[in-house]
């Protein structure tokens, strides 16, 4: 590789030519203006409903004076918890959960993160199924913060957008895998690695397939193991019964 051998005179020692067409830009960013003022609309919010929501009027002062980075989650939460669903409902009980969330907004935001993740893709109905989990207190739970972290991304992949079904089936399905997920069992390292792996797959075969994650992120296998394996799988001819995740942790072919 040719190295960059020119040498940079100091700028005091040289003279410069005043310029009349260079401009020299100064700029303000007003993204933490528009932040606090989106911060005390959020706030105005939580005091409108605190004057028909009792949950909300009781843990009002804890929530205006959270992490303001959650106040929209909070709002969004209240709006969702007190809105019935056409079909079938779920029975959220808000004032346990709003007296957990001013204390995760602080110690534990993977969790929160994974839940605004959760609140974005899934249909009304997982959503309150998945709060409804919540109040009983995996939020305090500062051991899982890996977990909900790494498996942030992963969410697009389980939420279910079925809003109009009329049992839990699919709601169930979906906590079922994200007790897998946001277990202190499950190795987070591994759990970073599922849209790698589905990256790689998704580029060597046309053909619908199916892969046990829960195999390959509650394995012994190194890490460094599976990262090579990835990497040989996008080299290989695979036939449509293959176990991927048998090949990813044993390397079995």
């Amino acid at each position: 590789m040719t190295k960059l051998k020119e040498k940079v005179s100091s700028p005091i020692k040289r003279e410069y030519k005043t310029d009349t067409n260079m401009t020299v830009p100064i700029s303000h960013k007003k993204e933490h203006l528009n932040n606090e003022i989106q911060n005390s609309i959020m706030r105005g919010e939580l005091l409108r409903l605190s004057l028909y929501i009792d949950a909300v009027k009781e843990n009002l002062k804890e929530l205006k004076t959270s992490n303001p980075k959650y106040l929209k989650l909070f709002v969004d939460i209240i709006k969702l918890s007190i809105n019935p669903l056409p079909v079938i409902d779920v029975d959220l009980p808000l004032d346990v959960l709003l007296k957990q969330l001013p204390q995760a907004s602080f110690e534990n935001q993977e969790a929160l993160d994974f839940t605004q993740e959760v609140l974005n893709l899934a249909d009304p109905l997982t959503s309150k199924y998945y709060l409804a989990h919540l109040t009983g207190g995996i939020l305090g739970n500062l051991n899982l913060k890996k977990q909900f972290k790494a498996s942030i991304p992963f969410v697009k992949y389980i939420a279910t957008k079925s809003p109009d079904n009329h049992d839990l089936e699919k709601q169930k399905n979906f906590m079922n895998a994200v007790k897998y997920l946001i277990n202190e069992k499950a190795d987070a390292k591994k759990i970073e690695l599922l849209p790698r792996i589905k990256y790689a797959l998704d580029n060597i075969t046309k053909k619908d397939y199916e892969i046990d994650a829960i195999k390959i992120i509650y394995s012994k296998a190194p890490i460094k193991r599976i990262k090579q394996n990835i990497e040989a799988l996008t080299k290989k001819d695979l036939t449509a019964n293959f176990d991927y995740a048998d090949y990813l942790i044993k390397n079995s072919l």
